[in-house]
């Protein structure tokens, strides 16, 4: 059968490998271009800058396998001329024609000298004196890679979508209903069908951004409120601009799904408070299990160990039972911790257990705690509070209730948590003591530099507020509010734009060698073996490391089918997983190589490490690898990246208010180089 295949392979030193099938055509011949065009439906190299003559091949049929190996000079290609193909004929004059698919070359490979490994001098990035760190060794489960949204972020979310419909519900005046006005009844039932399809909406969009693979309009979440409706006409709407909800009026849906959601308004406070305390106590119950499975794992051990010691003693442990050893291990559990009492049964009613206090208390249903007087500014698409580490921090913290009580609360305790968003871990718990608390008013609750020291930059918190007091009846409840907050230095990272550069490799291994990472390298064969091969599926993470001054390359691993120990190849087939932890130092100075493009400087650069921003740029690919050599052939697999410059915005704090909120902010435009795609390499060296 008449064959035309065409596979780039590697590159030494002087020459680019090919391997070729012809099938049962025994001529063959190449055309090199500078681009393609379609005839005939089958697509052809153009602008031919060189073509060779019609060449025999060398290898016999033999055992149905056709393919050839084919070292062409590098010197047939340049930047333009990359483009090559395949024909195959029966004879010279052209009978039987076959054509291959068109390759395209990496011309940017062209100066690295592989024959021996050597190392090229030309870099397609120039720089000026820069040098980089030697990389690290990491392991696979060191590496920062994206995450999906969690359970507590969804929550998160519906907290802070629902909390203005709550207080709305909570606070508003009541006694509609016995108005003599027949008009009341009527407004108050337009102003409850708006509050439940408010609700709804609300929701619903708190919710959709927060799930994968869900396709939505983005009108939904980026409404600009300065273009007027052209249905409206400065009146009331018309049939055709009422309000939508995924293309469902409001109206109807609130008449839809208002006797439903009407029966759960009333514990709509409480399901807020409840949202709130589950959130808080997430890193809490994720401690107390581990300690508790901790204190267990290590009680076995030293039992195992007590028998391990009576055992090698030659004696009975059933009988005899070493008084020292057993003293030791008496006195080891005497230091452990008391495992904690058993719960005492609860009331039949809908009560919480903290984990920082034993006593039972009750989420409050008309109590809601929110911060007042906040200038929440743009992070990544969300309005989130912008503190830095000034002198002082003021929280201003307002009780939400229905009514005023005419006497205040004796005293009621304050406990403010300071919470990672991401890692959930707990950074500042403080605690304040209050007196003639009056309800609906607000309170100041200041925090000092010194406070906040143990607070990292550039870390997303949730900050909670949670306010406990105690009833004539001495029944304790209890009220949570948050609010979303980062501290920042001078700048703080706002939004990703697009790419706006071309692409660059760092093809000069010498100076980029902590980029270049040797994921594989070929098998020392034997004399058994003639030749080896390799086929696996390749799994390779990139990721960003804001606080490492080197590159970490991961291990690579391999799981592999068995090898056949009769066969005279030596087959490495199945699936590979490696990485790479770019440092945000190390990519850094890449700045240098784009013409008229500087590093950035620290205060600028500390902006990027920040948790979203690296996840968000922690990225895969999979690709399949294949290569082949003979016994006395070394090869290596090699993956490098490519960059882009990619346009992000920082914010630059300009001012503080007198509570040290951020309140003026000026957006600075920025380029960062980031990976977009990666390079690998098959190389192989003759050492005959």
């Amino acid at each position: 059968m008449a064959l035309a295949i065409l596979h780039w392979g590697a590159a030494d030193k002087n020459h680019y490998r090919f391997k070729i099938d012809i099938g049962t055509n025994t001529f063959y011949k190449f055309t090199i271009g500078q681009n393609t065009d379609v005839r005939g439906g089958i697509q052809w190299v153009a602008n031919i800058t060189r073509s060779t003559p019609f060449k025999a091949k060398k290898k016999t049929f033999f055992m149905g396998d056709t393919s050839e190996e084919i070292r062409l000079p590098k010197n047939y290609f340049n930047r333009t001329s990359c483009y090559i193909q395949l024909i195959s004929a029966k004879d010279e004059k052209g009978k039987s024609l076959a054509v291959s698919d068109v390759v395209k070359i990496p011309f940017a490979l062209k100066e690295i000298n592989t024959t021996n490994f050597g190392i090229s001098t030309i870099a397609s990035i120039p720089m000026s004196q820069l040098t980089f760190n030697p990389s690290r060794s990491i392991s696979k489960n060191q590496q920062e890679l994206a995450t999906q949204y969690s359970f507590e972020e969804l929550i998160g979310n519906v907290a802070r979508a629902v909390l203005p419909a709550a207080i709305n519900l909570l606070t508003q005046p009541n006694g509609n209903a016995s108005n003599p006005n027949t008009g009341s009844n009527t407004v108050q039932t337009t102003q409850q069908s708006t509050n439940i399809a408010g609700i709804l909406s609300s929701l619903l969009r708190a919710l959709l951004p927060s799930l994968t693979g869900v396709s939505t309009q983005q009108s939904i979440f980026h409404q600009d409120h300065h273009i007027s409706n052209r249905f409206m006409n400065g009146q009331n709407n018309g049939p055709l601009s009422n309000a939508m909800v995924f293309g469902i009026d409001d109206a109807l849906l609130a008449t839809l799904a208002g006797p439903i959601i009407q029966q759960g308004l009333q514990l709509l406070p409480q399901l807020v408070n409840a949202t709130q305390q589950h959130r808080l106590q997430v890193q809490q119950a994720n401690n107390q299990l581990m300690s508790g499975l901790a204190s267990e794992v290590q009680r076995r051990l030293m039992m195992q160990q007590l028998l391990q010691n009576q055992a090698s003693t030659g004696q009975n442990p059933a009988q005899t039972i070493d008084p020292a050893v057993l003293a030791q291990l008496l006195a080891q559990l005497q230091n452990q911790p008391a495992a904690a009492p058993a719960p005492a049964p609860t009331p039949a009613v809908a009560t919480a257990h903290s984990l920082l206090n034993t006593e039972a208390f009750t989420l409050s249903n008309n109590v809601l705690l929110t911060f007042e007087n906040l200038e929440p500014q743009k992070y990544i698409g969300q309005d989130t509070l912008i503190l830095q580490k000034s002198d002082r921090i003021i929280f201003k913290i307002k009780i939400n209730t229905p009514t005023t009580p005419k006497s205040p609360l004796p005293k009621a305790i304050y406990t403010f948590s300071f919470k990672d968003t991401t890692t959930q871990k707990i950074y500042l718990i403080k605690t304040f003591k209050r007196k003639d608390v009056i309800a609906n008013t607000i309170s100041d609750f200041e925090f000092s530099k010194n406070e906040l020291a143990s607070i990292p930059l550039q870390n997303a918190l949730d900050i909670f507020v949670e306010m406990r007091w105690l009833t004539k009846g001495q029944k304790e409840f209890k009220a949570v509010g948050s609010c979303h907050a980062l501290f920042v230095g001078q700048y703080f990272f706002q939004d990703q734009g697009t790419t706006v550069s071309q692409e660059k490799e760092l093809s000069d291994m010498k100076l980029y060698r902590s980029f270049w990472n040797k994921i594989w390298q070929s098998p020392v064969t034997g004399k058994k073996k003639f030749s080896w091969e390799l086929e696996v599926d390749l799994k390779y993470t990139f990721s960003i490391a804001p606080d490492h001054t080197s590159n970490g390359l991961t291990d690579t691993k391999l799981s592999i089918e068995p090898k056949d120990k009769e066969s005279l190849i030596d087959t490495t087939a199945g699936k590979m997983k490696a990485g790479i932890e770019l440092s945000l130092s190390e990519i850094n100075k890449l700045m240098d190589g784009w013409d008229g493009e500087k590093l950035l400087d620290e205060e600028k650069l500390n902006a990027l490490k920040n948790l979203d921003f690296t996840r968000t740029n922690a990225s895969e690919l999979i690709h399949n690898i294949k290569l082949k050599g003979k016994s006395y052939e070394q090869g290596t697999i090699w993956v490098i990246p490519i960059f882009k410059l990619t346009e992000l915005t920082l914010g630059k704090i300009e001012s503080l208010n007198e509570n040290g909120y951020a309140s003026h902010i000026t957006p600075v435009k920025i380029k960062f180089p980031l990976p977009i795609s990666a390079r690998i390499l098959g190389l192989k060296s003759n050492n005959n």
